[in-house]
């Protein structure tokens, strides 16, 4: 055994221990490698976007004190801290940042967004793709495939629509409500807005106050609004009337709260009479808080049942490498 095979094979032990190992880059692509970062291209940026998406707005500081005063559960260790979004991130908030992961694990790379794309066109029967565009306002990450924009924030919308269409029918349905929980800045909003024809009411709530606040402008800036509205965490009992909801829906938001929030949320719906329930957990399968804590049974507790459940990318290969591979669950209450 030469010097140099034996230096590698102590070093291949040492960062095996660490979960690493050690590849010639033949056998790597470019966007394989740390350094290949997509840098997003021209930002779209309303006129107005630097003075009104400020930390220091009126409106978003007023904001903030209601939801502190609100009876929601924020004891327990949250994800959502007041650090968690950043100054940057209210400004460019559709980039890599903690409302739309873009890079690094879970298939965030070229490959993992072109199986996702050409897996979505093939089973684009309604021409969401079409319907539905991508730019680069507030930053969004895009790569030019099949000279279409591509982003995360697309591929999951219209993925999720179509999981809606194949449970519920939601494209050929009329006078429907869809109250989105934990609805970050908008994102299936605008997408719903534009893909459902019958669909009356699309409602964003969140009980993080900076997501709200941003909520309401980036429908304004989309133009889908009254369709499309933001409800407050401290209206919301009232704003809300018992039968007027169709569907909730929950993408990455319960996963990232505590078990006490999320039992508030559902003694709403139930209250409320919310039929159907779609969630998108961080765990695939199972239904779990990021400090996997099972909140299944708080589902059942409130008459929660579980109707569908499909992988993200039906086939399997894809929802091995494509982008970000999830599970779509749709809940039913018992009457």
């Amino acid at each position: 055994m030469s010097i140099n095979s034996a230096i590698r094979n102590i070093l291949r032990k040492v960062l095996a221990r660490y979960q690493y190992d050690i590849v010639p880059k033949v056998f790597v692509y470019d966007w394989q490698r740390g350094d290949q970062v997509q840098e997003p291209q021209e930002i779209i940026l309303p006129n107005n976007a630097r003075e009104v998406l400020a930390p220091n707005n009126p409106n978003l500081l007023e904001l903030k004190k209601r939801y502190k005063q609100t009876d929601f559960p924020f004891c327990d260790a949250m994800l959502w801290t007041d650090e968690r979004v950043k100054v940057e991130d209210i400004l460019f908030f559709r980039g890599h940042n903690a409302y739309v992961f873009q890079e690094g694990r879970f298939n965030r790379n070229f490959f993992g967004y072109l199986l996702a794309y050409y897996y979505t066109k093939s089973i684009d029967v309604k021409g969401l793709l079409d319907i539905l565009k991508e730019d680069t306002a507030f930053g969004a990450i895009t790569y030019e495939i099949d000279q279409v924009q591509v982003s995360r924030d697309l591929i999951d919308s219209v993925l999720e629509i179509y999981f809606l269409e194949n449970t519920l029918g939601i494209m050929s349905r009329n006078d429907y409500t869809i109250l989105d929980i934990g609805a970050g800045y908008g994102r299936l909003a605008h997408r719903a807005v534009t893909a459902i024809p019958g669909l009356e009411r699309y409602l964003c709530t969140d009980a993080i106050a900076v997501s709200s606040f941003i909520a309401d402008y980036y429908l304004g800036y989309r133009g889908i609004k009254p369709i499309a509205e933001v409800i407050h965490l401290d209206t919301i009992q009232n704003d809300l009337q018992k039968g007027s909801v169709d569907l909730a829906v929950n993408i990455h938001s319960f996963s990232e709260c505590t078990p006490s929030a999320i039992e508030w949320w559902l003694r709403l719906l139930v209250e409320k009479d919310v039929p159907n329930l779609m969630i998108v957990p961080n765990s695939g399968k199972k239904l779990l808080t990021n400090d996997r804590q099972n909140f299944l049974p708080l589902l059942e507790k409130y008459g929660y049942r579980l109707a569908a459940m499909e992988p993200k990318y039906k086939d399997p290969v894809v929802q091995k490498y494509a982008l970000h591979p999830d599970y779509f669950h749709l809940y039913k209450l018992e009457s």
